[in-house]
């Protein structure tokens, strides 16, 4: 979207605090905050760099569950039911991570 016209918007000092504390805690510029806003979009708090760690630690242990799974499938090996049940539980922690923080899934 071409962004080619101006607004000029005059805030107080209290304001415009308000306003870069808010775009910082949801990892905006003030006009990115302000432009959510016309669009009644919901603005979150973005996540902590803990919360991107946790989703990629969870992402790496269900690939190793699916690896197991993979290879028990390949070798004919009978399925462990809980090695099936680690894998759903692990997607679904995941699933609640991603939805929580509103990370890219």
């Amino acid at each position: 979207m071409k962004r080619n016209c101006r607004f000029e918007l005059r805030l107080s000092k209290e304001e415009l605090a308000v306003l870069t504390r808010k775009a910082r805690k949801a990892g905006l510029s003030g006009a990115g905050l302000l432009r959510r806003a016309i669009y009644d979009l919901e603005v979150k708090e973005a996540p902590s760099a803990d919360a991107a760690a946790l989703l990629r630690e969870l992402r790496r242990v269900g690939r190793g569950l699916d690896q197991l799974l993979k290879t028990a499938n390949a070798r004919a090996l009978p399925e462990e039911p809980e090695l099936r049940r680690a894998l759903e539980e692990n997607r679904a922690a995941a699933r609640l991570v991603v939805a929580a923080y509103a990370l890219d899934g």
